[in-house]
This record gives C-alpha cells, structure tokens and sequence, in this order.
C-alpha cells in the first residue's frame, strides 16, 4: 500500500505544480479522488493536452502503472483472508464485489509469498519510473 500511497503523492504533487502555470495551468484540475487525479495528469500530458511535450514519458509511465490498479483496488477495498498451508506458507485472499453498469460483479484475487514479492518488485519499479518521469517534467516547469 505504501508504493500505491507514494505514487499518489507525485501525481497529485505534479497536479499542483502544474496547476500554477501560467495560462496552461488553467487546463489543470484538482480532484479529490485519487483515481480522477491520475486520469486529470494523464489528460494533461496526453498528445493533445497543455503539458503533451514535457510529458511525454509520464505518459508512458502513467498507462503503465495502470496495470496496477486492480491489484490496489483489491487491497484498499477487499475483504482479506490469510491462510497458511501445511508447509507454513502463507497465501492471501482478496474479494470484493463491486457493480459495473448496474451488475453485480466479484472479485477475487489470491496471493501467495512468492507472487506477493513479484508484485511488489514490479509495482516498486514502475512507481521509481513514474515518479522520475514526473520530476523531469516538473524540474523543466518548475524553473
């Protein structure tokens, strides 16, 4: 949860800064759910957005980090379960029903020690990639 936290800490940091920009930070809106803060920086920095040529890369950092968002929604929101098996490995069960379109859809993920390291060591480097992109576009601004 804390790679997930710091993640939403620069985006929403990056949010800010931009929003002081002359004229192109009119563009920029601040919204209170974290979801919408990266979908608002992902606009921005899209090839027609008013931050599109400095951020470029954050662009690319941005949609990949979006591969982890099921997995953040699923810790925030989940019920979970540990189990240990019987040689004393632990495993992790996530569920959560939400709705889409009106239905009723659940959701489940289970976790064991080695996927949970995996996961955490992709999530760890995607966060560094996004929040290096993130400090080049606004070292750039900044000044």
């Amino acid at each position: 949860m804390d790679e997930f936290a710091r993640a939403e800490a620069a985006v929403s940091e990056a949010l800010l800064l931009l929003s002081g920009v002359s004229g192109r930070g009119d563009a920029v809106s601040l919204p209170h759910l974290v979801g919408q803060r990266f979908a608002a920086l992902s606009e921005l920095v899209s090839e027609n957005g008013a931050f599109a040529m400095e951020g470029k890369g954050v662009a690319k950092s941005l949609a990949e980090w979006g591969v982890h968002q099921s997995l953040r929604t699923l810790l925030c929101h989940g019920m979970a379960t540990v189990t240990v098996d019987h040689r004393g490995r632990w495993h992790l069960v996530l569920k959560m029903l939400t709705f889409r379109s009106g239905e009723a859809v659940r959701e489940s993920l289970v976790l064991d020690e080695e996927d949970a390291a995996d996961r955490l060591t992709a999530l760890h480097a995607s966060r560094q990639r996004l929040e290096g992109r993130l400090r080049g576009m606004t070292a750039g601004i900044g000044r």
